[in-house]
């Protein structure tokens, strides 16, 4: 099932989300024992959940970094060594609470491929073609922002974001790319995919928000 979020939200309610599931031989690292969380809703912007292949998916890096590379899944899986609980916020408004993740934290990634010095902004594109969204390098290198390879102790399920996504807890969902397969560090922010529709760059997570207050 997918969801149009602009015709969601612009319509009288309900529920929708950005955290899924993928498929896929490898095995489970982490929280074996615990069950994936329910979310109210997969949520895709493009229409489609991208099916990919982890024999050929690659990780692409590019923009102002000193040490461009391409990664494997299995080498990502390699630097995947980071456990966070995290309570996941939808901007519409509902919540999960304790997720169990896995991953790299994107600290730790930004120091293997080395930013130049002029680099202010990472970006994160999906591999429906589509979907981006940005951090500034603060942000990105914030505790808790993870590049998201497991969820309790399973890998990513195909709706929630296979093989990889970007998870920032302190912001709204809709930052946390799912399918990421490209990372661009530059020194100008590139326009996220809801902010062309006026959403914030800085989707802190807010008590007391209407996501209407978003339109």
């Amino acid at each position: 099932m997918s969801i149009n979020r602009r015709e969601f939200l612009r319509s009288a309610g309900g529920l929708i989300l950005a955290t899924g599931a993928g498929s896929l031989a490898y095995p489970a690292l982490a929280w074996a024992d615990t069950k994936i969380p329910v979310f109210p809703e997969y949520y895709t912007y493009a229409g489609f959940y991208p099916k990919i292949n982890p024999d050929t998916y690659r990780l692409e890096t590019a923009g102002l970094i000193h040490k461009p590379q391409t990664f494997t899944l299995p080498e990502l899986y390699q630097l995947s060594k980071v456990r966070e609980i995290e309570t996941f916020h939808c901007v519409t408004g509902w919540i999960v609470n304790n997720v169990h993740w896995q991953g790299i934290a994107l600290s730790h990634f930004l120091e293997q491929i080395q930013p130049q010095a002029s680099a202010r902004y990472v970006a994160f594109y999906s591999a429906d073609g589509v979907y981006v969204d940005s951090l500034s390098m603060d942000q990105a290198r914030a505790p808790g922002v993870i590049l998201a390879t497991h969820i309790s102790g399973q890998p990513l399920l195909r709706k929630g974001g296979y093989p990889l996504r970007l998870l920032v807890p302190q912001m709204y969902g809709y930052k946390s790319v799912k399918w990421v397969n490209k990372i661009v560090l530059d020194s100008t922010r590139p326009q996220g995919t809801w902010e062309k529709d006026g959403y914030a760059n800085n989707a802190y997570i807010k008590k007391g928000f209407s996501f209407m207050d978003l339109l």
